[in-house]
């Protein structure tokens, strides 16, 4: 089955059932300043799920182009991508959970050919807190038409809002198996064996609404979104073993790397992935920059030069040409600017690449003046040009690597890591007399207070610290990103990315958001996991730093699966968000171009 193909049968499917065909929106979102980009089919719905009268009426279907950073260290799997189209279907107040159920699962096995024993379901498993139970319903109506997979999952299994409040309500997701035959009786999503199975398919019930003070009541228009990724599915039922494989992606492969089995070379996957992203954002107006929209786009090409030195890449308008070949039917813009992407993404790939070759000519040059280092040494050179030339660290690795002096990768980063924890230990030192031995050296968990009644003041605040992130994501969205932190016993200092002055209303959301967290007395925990492992599960970390080989990651709830708040962090903290007390912003301002300062500060 192509992409053309499964649009065209997804389409026919649901006008059959009374569905009209809308128009996709931009990645760049019109309507709602709250995040950078559209990131689901549902998101340019929203006025009409919140009960605004749709012109087409209230069934709808559609394909969007979408885009998401948060896996953006996973890019290069099987199955994720930063930019992706999603099919979907609404149903505004009209039909409910039996025919958004029935129908994906004849589309599923009828249409893509899946059999009943290759499915599993998930649906939500209730939550206390919220004051919801099991989605009986949604379990009722899988075994009534023979499905036996059911597994009930909590936090996954339940969507929104998209701000503080609004609609929200349970979903259930539709998983296929990836092996050969049928999946072993112990097989489950969700389980010891998860990565046998693929979500393909999620249809989300919106039946609550999440009031200011946190309580979910039920909403007087129910409605339907269902979120189908057009990419796993093309996979899934063509039999392939990645996204890469599919018909969109063989082009653009192709002019990668004509290497055997290209489409599973991490480093191809990774440029293939970002070009095509970066094609699309800038024909919707994108262009690179060192703030927010821009930023991200100048993130994705420069990942993309430096997995294209691994494979010998260097034909970007050819790789451009590829993307709009395999999308120009449907998106005719991308053709429009063709000419303009090649050029912006040249330019911005020259220019990276310069900086790179001063860089590693500066880290040669440290060689000669000082051949044959040992370890230690080795790894000096490499975090000074990575400080003063913005050298990739790996990058340093591997021109080591080419020159003979370093051969055991492992050994070298355990130097690297020991040489940037002695720096962190000096700016640490810094700070320390900057605030006179107050405040949380976040990097190291070092605590610097004067008395025992300081030390737990600013155990709360850095907890605190935490929640007001995750809040901040929450209701602004996740293009929020610490850019610093600062905090002594009276206070904490909080900068994060976004574009724009924060409203009195957006503020008092955040802090609602915050403060139902502490009320809730949720524990406070950590887990030590391997680095790679633990920026799979979520957990917020700054881009580009050197983490060593395993990492601490505390997060605020029952499990690090279901956590509201998540990060790389060296502690401590308080046991339970109870302790906090009530969190109060004080202070909202600029603190650079891009970048938004809040204080804050705890009460009893």
């Amino acid at each position: 089955m192509t992409r053309r193909e499964l649009i065209d049968q997804f389409f026919s499917f649901y006008t059959d059932r009374g569905h009209a065909v809308i128009a996709q929106a931009s990645l760049v979102p019109v309507a709602d300043t709250s995040v950078l980009f559209t990131t689901a089919g549902m998101h340019p719905l929203i006025p009409y799920l919140l009960g605004d009268t749709h012109p087409d009426g209230t069934r709808l279907v559609n394909v969007q182009r979408s885009l998401r950073t948060t896996d953006i260290e996973g890019i290069g799997d099987a199955t994720h991508g930063t930019l992706f189209e999603m099919l979907g279907h609404w149903s505004l107040g009209d039909y409910w959970k039996r025919e958004a159920i029935e129908w994906s699962y004849r589309f599923v096995t009828e249409v893509l050919g899946f059999s009943k024993e290759r499915i599993a379901v998930t649906i939500f498993e209730g939550d206390e807190a919220k004051g919801i139970g099991l989605d009986a319903e949604a379990k009722t109506i899988w075994e009534s038409i023979g499905v036996t997979r059911i597994v009930p999952l909590g936090a996954d299994n339940f969507w929104g809002p998209v701000h503080a409040a609004g609609p929200c309500g349970p979903t259930t997701e539709i998983f296929v198996y990836l092996g050969d035959g049928e999946p072993s009786s112990d097989s489950l999503p969700g389980g010891p064996k998860d990565r046998e199975w693929v979500e393909i398919w999620n249809n989300v019930f919106m039946e609550y609404d999440k009031t200011a003070d946190g309580t979910f009541v039920p909403l007087k228009q129910k409605n339907i979104d269902t979120g189908v990724g057009l990419e796993r599915v093309l996979m899934t039922v063509n039999g392939q073993s990645s996204i890469y494989e599919t018909d969109p992606y063989q082009p653009l492969v192709a002019a990668i790397s004509s290497a055997e089995l290209a489409h599973a070379d991490r480093d191809v996957r990774i440029i293939a992935d970002h070009i095509k992203a970066a094609v699309f954002l800038i024909a919707d107006g994108v262009l690179p920059s060192n703030k927010d929209r821009g930023y991200v786009l100048r993130r994705l090409i420069r990942r993309a030069v430096r997995a294209s030195r691994a494979v010998g890449f260097n034909a970007w308008p050819l790789a451009v040409e590829a993307v709009v070949g395999a999308y120009g039917e449907d998106y005719a813009h991308l053709l429009e600017a063709q000419a303009e992407i090649e050029r912006i993404i040249t330019q911005e790939v020259e220019q990276f690449s310069s900086s790179l070759e001063r860089a590693i000519r500066e880290l040669h040059k440290q060689l000669t003046r000082l051949p044959n280092p040992d370890l230690e040494r080795a790894a000096e050179i490499v975090f000074l040009a990575f400080q003063s030339h913005s050298l990739p660290l790996e990058m340093g690795y591997e021109v080591l690597r080419d020159e003979g002096i370093v051969h055991n990768q492992p050994a070298f980063e355990a130097a690297l890591d020991r040489r940037l924890a002695k720096h962190r230990e000096i700016s640490g030192a810094g700070q320390e007399k900057k605030f006179g031995g107050h405040g949380l050296i976040l990097d190291t968990g070092e605590l610097k207070a004067g008395s025992e009644e300081e030390v737990a003041k600013v155990l709360r605040l850095h907890t605190a610290t935490h929640l007001v992130q995750a809040g901040l994501r929450h209701v602004l969205g996740e293009h929020v990103q610490q850019k610093g932190s600062d905090i002594t016993p009276e206070r904490l200092r909080f900068d994060f990315t976004h574009p724009e002055k924060l409203t009195p209303e957006q503020i008092a959301a955040v802090e609602a958001w915050v403060n139902d967290v502490v009320a809730r007395d949720l524990p406070m925990q950590f887990v030590e996991l391997p680095l790679e492992e633990a920026q799979r599960s979520g957990a917020l970390h700054f881009f580009g730093h050197k983490y060593p080989s395993r990492v601490k990651v505390y997060f605020v709830g029952e499990s690090l699966e279901t956590a509201v708040s998540k990060e790389f962090c060296g502690g401590p903290h308080v046991e339970r968000t109870g302790i906090i007390g009530t969190v109060k912003i004080t202070k909202e301002q600029s603190a650079a171009a891009g970048v938004r300062r809040i204080k804050a500060i705890v009460g009893e």
